[in-house]
């Protein structure tokens, strides 16, 4: 069973990891310049937005486990569209398809995982996201060695579509079918309140971490001088770090605890954020970010476990948790911009800094619920 939302997970994963290298592709295919590549992209985070609010009633309709066999694989299949756009409109009009793809899949696979490590009894929901997070960084590869290779996006895309399309739905059917307790269906995918203060914490993980994923190469090449080598480096750092410490949490967080170990790991990210402010050379800098990832790894995931336990079903827990984390993905990097140029990027990290401190002072609220494990065959 965990092997089988692990596979899930990966596929999922390789599929954001493919589209992230092909995007300068589309650009030149369609001769697009870097103000209209930006304003396109905003279809994807639109149709993303369309997406979570419909999650939440789909879910408490279909269940957890029918939703992920059903729409991951579409998602996944959505991956070549966008290659195959011939025209700005129709790029756009694929994007919001990728995009709403992307957020009902991404609430139906937390959802699930979330009652496959309620009925464990095991906090596997941080190790599942690592997976995703090797999935990304497989996609990311194959996607520039694709690249390297002139291999045109639309037959690359294409390929890793059929395949993790295929993959998650042999996966996710394998998957065993848990009874649920009914549960009232909302109208709108709009979060409870209780979800909204879980979200408040994934917020500011999500606006340090899309803060470093967006700017981490920048701030070394202008704050410390480094090469585009060095540049690159200090994300892989930040991207490693993250996925290793989400692969290894389980054994954490059963030793400590999850509020221990979001503590924990929020003042490791919090020494990060001081050593990127301060860092007089690139190294320093790409430590910094390493301990952000490091630090920061859990508290996503664990707050879609918390959410989800919270909520009055576990799609709208998920869903009102994925909305918050797109608001804090789209609006930090812009933020972090906003200061730059106002002030300089080290003022910029120290927004990150202080989100940071955030989530170590606000890491009981996801304390989980006392509820017996069901055991299920693994």
């Amino acid at each position: 069973m965990r092997r089988a939302i692990s596979l899930v997970f990966l596929c999922h994963g390789m599929v954001a990891g493919s589209w992230s290298t092909r995007i300068p592709w589309i650009q030149e295919h369609l001769g697009l310049s870097a103000t209209t590549l930006g304003l396109v992209l905003l279809a994807t985070a639109g149709g993303s937005v369309a997406g979570l609010l419909a999650a939440g009633p789909l879910l408490a309709r279909f269940g957890a486990r029918d939703a992920t066999a059903i729409l991951v694989p579409i998602y996944c299949l959505t991956l070549g569209l966008p290659a195959l756009a011939p025209s700005v409109p129709v790029l756009c009009l694929a994007l919001v398809l990728y995009g709403a793809a992307a957020g009902t899949s991404n609430v139906a696979v937390n959802a699930e995982a979330s009652g496959i490590e309620k009925a464990a009894g095991r906090p596997i929901m941080t190790r599942l996201h690592g997976m995703w997070s090797v999935g990304m960084l497989l996609g990311a590869g194959l996607g520039a060695l694709a690249a390297s290779f002139d291999v045109v996006a639309p037959l690359h895309l294409g390929a890793v579509a059929v395949v993790t399309a295929g993959g998650a739905l042999l996966a996710a059917r394998s998957l065993p079918v848990r009874p649920s307790a009914p549960a009232p269906e909302r109208r709108l995918g709009l979060p409870s309140r209780s979800v909204i203060v879980i979200g408040l914490v994934a917020f500011c993980s999500s606006f340090a971490e899309s803060s470093v994923v967006n700017w981490s190469g920048i701030y070394v090449r202008d704050v410390t001088g480094a090469d585009a080598v060095a540049a690159a480096l200090a994300y892989v750092a930040f991207a490693c770090t993250s996925a290793f410490a989400r692969l290894g949490s389980v054994a954490v967080i059963v030793r400590l605890g999850i509020v221990r170990t979001v503590r924990a790991g929020a003042l490791t990210g919090l020494a990060g954020g001081l050593l990127a402010v301060f860092a007089p050379v690139t190294w320093v800098a790409a430590l910094g970010f390493a301990l952000i990832g490091l630090g920061l790894a859990t508290v996503v995931p664990q707050s879609f476990s918390a959410a989800a336990d919270a909520a009055p079903t576990p799609g709208e827990g998920v869903s009102g948790i994925a909305m918050m984390t797109l608001f804090a993905g789209l609006g930090g990097p812009t933020l972090f911009g906003v200061v730059a140029d106002a002030f300089s990027p080290r003022v910029s990290f120290l927004l990150v800094t202080a989100a940071v401190a955030a989530i170590a002072l606000a890491a009981p609220v996801l304390r989980p619920r006392v509820s017996a494990p069901v055991p299920v065959p693994a």
